[in-house]
């Protein structure tokens, strides 16, 4: 027996090739694109929260001007009228009394003292929320000063308030600023020098 013939065994070769490419395409699936819908609720939650801006410390100087304006009633002034003298003497000495009697000064035991621009207040609240401040002296209702070297020679300080006392939060971009208010008491403070130390605490609540 001889070999088939050339021609016959490339037809029947690629008859296979064919049927296996047949076979092949019948057995892989249809690729049919496939979408997935999905929907992602995001919702963003705040607590509430406060930052409150203060100082350190406070130091407040009244000058010469200042303590002068304070002290005298508005149109006073230290000059006063002429005065017409009579003289008494014997030997060699004369005397003669001017009698000056200044006139009354203003009240220096209550003294009314605003500090604008004390403090000041971020806040985020709930929902019709409010924002709270309250102020006392560390000592009490009041606060003494003293200076060193000057025994008796003080300022007491009362009434201490914060306004606002209350507000509604405007949120972190916008300040609320605050004033500090109390009454001095200055008719024993005589000697010029650092009156100190008076602790002020400062709280401040946010619903």
């Amino acid at each position: 027996m001889g070999n088939p013939h050339p021609a016959r065994a490339r037809s029947a070769r690629s008859r296979r090739v064919a049927l296996c490419a047949a076979l092949l395409l019948v057995a892989l699936p249809v690729v049919v694109a496939q979408a997935a819908p999905a929907a992602t609720q995001f919702k963003l939650i705040l607590q509430p929260v406060t930052l409150l801006y203060y100082y350190s410390g406070i130091d407040l100087t009244l000058d010469a001007a200042t303590l002068t304006t304070l002290a005298l009633p508005a149109g006073g002034g230290t000059q006063l009228p002429a005065k017409a003298l009579t003289a008494s003497g014997s030997a060699s000495t004369l005397t003669a009394n001017a009698a000056i009697a200044p006139a009354r000064t203003n009240r220096m035991n209550n003294i009314q003292l605003t500090l604008d621009n004390a403090w000041a207040v971020r806040a985020i609240g709930s929902r019709n929320g409010r924002t709270t401040v309250s102020v006392r002296f560390a000592s009490g209702s009041t606060a003494t000063l003293t200076t060193p070297g000057a025994a008796g020679a003080r300022i007491v300080l009362s009434r201490l308030s914060a306004t606002p006392r209350r507000f509604t939060p405007r949120g972190l971009g916008t300040v609320q600023n605050g004033r500090l208010r109390m009454r001095m008491d200055l008719s024993r403070a005589r000697a010029a020098g650092s009156y100190g130390t008076a602790t002020i605490r400062i709280s401040v609540t946010t619903t």
